[in-house]
């Protein structure tokens, strides 16, 4: 995705870019399944980015200071609502997703500036890496943020994991640890922690590489998430608490600050 002033963005397609004129995302089938496959992958993801943010005990009033950037079809939103109580404003550019996220309940922009208020807490998870030029991406977030506000990013890790599978939903990259903790550096916030997710999900994503994405094995498929969400992920959880989280993952969490002046 590219970023224009008013904040509309392009994805790359495998027919077509997105644009302000040319909203469609190619890769909602994705995102479904990943929905319905991914029950407890989801949950875990938004205990971490509660945990990060500091919205694991249950704040109460701050709903309207929540933002998702890049809501999808509101799986994580979804799970903010029924674990934490809490009901994110998303920010979604297609208009299918908008129709979605808005027949589950949740308010609902396609452009950032709209939000009224100065943003306090932000999180955008598996965005990123869909956006050309990611750091005006993030600086234009910043601008949003009150001082103080913090941000909770979540991304694909590991470019030797580049697939079939990223080609499909429009990835222009996945992020090495270096690249993700410079570019946020370099859009002016202030890093608390970074580290790795799904020590195990490597594995799984080099075999995406090495036999293709929805191929003969499955791989990909919605069946293939179920059976990862319920008999491999729960064990990833305890290797990453153990150690690997510090040293090799599937994905990167990064909590940031947008620092006071």
């Amino acid at each position: 995705m590219r970023y224009t002033p008013n904040m509309g963005y392009r994805k790359i397609r495998k027919v077509s870019l997105q644009s302000d004129s040319q909203r469609e995302y190619s890769g909602i089938q994705e995102l479904i399944d990943g929905e319905e496959g991914l029950a407890g992958y989801n949950l875990d993801v938004v205990k971490k980015l509660a945990s990060g943010l500091g919205l694991d005990k249950n704040p109460g009033g701050l709903s309207s200071n929540v933002i998702e950037f890049g809501a999808g079809t509101g799986a994580l939103a979804e799970v903010w609502r029924s674990e934490f109580r809490l009901y994110p404003t998303c920010i979604e550019i297609d208009p299918e997703l908008i129709r979605i996220l808005e027949s589950k309940g949740f308010k609902t922009y396609e452009n950032i500036n709209k939000v009224q208020s100065e943003i306090l807490f932000i999180y955008t998870s598996n965005v990123l890496e869909h956006i050309e030029d990611d750091v005006q991406a993030l600086i234009n977030i910043r601008e949003k943020m009150k001082q103080g506000g913090r941000i909770a990013i979540y991304v694909p890790a590991l470019s030797m994991l580049f697939s079939d599978l990223d080609r499909n939903v429009g990835h222009f990259r996945r992020y090495e640890k270096k690249e993700l903790l410079h570019k946020v550096k370099l859009a002016g916030y202030e890093i608390e922690k970074c580290f790795y997710n799904d020590c195990i999900g490597v594995l799984a994503s080099l075999s995406l590489r090495l036999f293709g994405y929805k191929n003969r094995t499955g791989l990909g498929s919605k069946k293939s998430l179920l059976i990862y969400d319920k008999y491999v992920y729960p064990l990833s959880i305890i290797l990453d608490r153990i150690v690997f989280k510090h040293i090799i993952g599937k994905n990167l969490f990064l909590f940031a600050i947008n620092p006071k002046k």
